[in-house]
């Protein structure tokens, strides 16, 4: 089975999460997000500020719970700290300061 590991949510991370496993339902997706915000739109927050959107959370396309309903791991609060390509592995830490080695 395939492991895929994506560095970031928002859209864009989110987007591969979701496209990968439309491609290939059986891959094992994981997403490393640095909040506990999955697929929030930064690209909206300029609305929220202005008062145009009245709740912050307008601005979440997806709850972590639609994205796991899809089979995506989030790893939410979380920060990539290095990536081994020749290991292929990438360590992350959490807010605590726990680091963890995916592989």
């Amino acid at each position: 089975m395939t492991d895929v590991l994506i560095i970031g949510g928002s859209d864009a991370g989110i987007s591969a999460a979701l496209r990968a496993k439309e491609l290939e339902p059986t891959v094992n997706v994981t997403v490393v997000v640095a909040d506990s915000f999955p697929n929030y739109s930064i690209c909206g927050l300029q609305f929220y500020l202005s008062g145009e959107v009245s709740d912050w959370h307008y601005q979440a396309h997806r709850t972590v719970e639609e994205i796991t309903h899809e089979g995506i791991h989030c790893l939410l609060d979380h920060t990539a700290q290095t990536i081994n390509p020749a290991q292929k592995s990438v360590s992350v830490v959490n807010r605590e300061g726990q680091l963890k080695r995916l592989t």
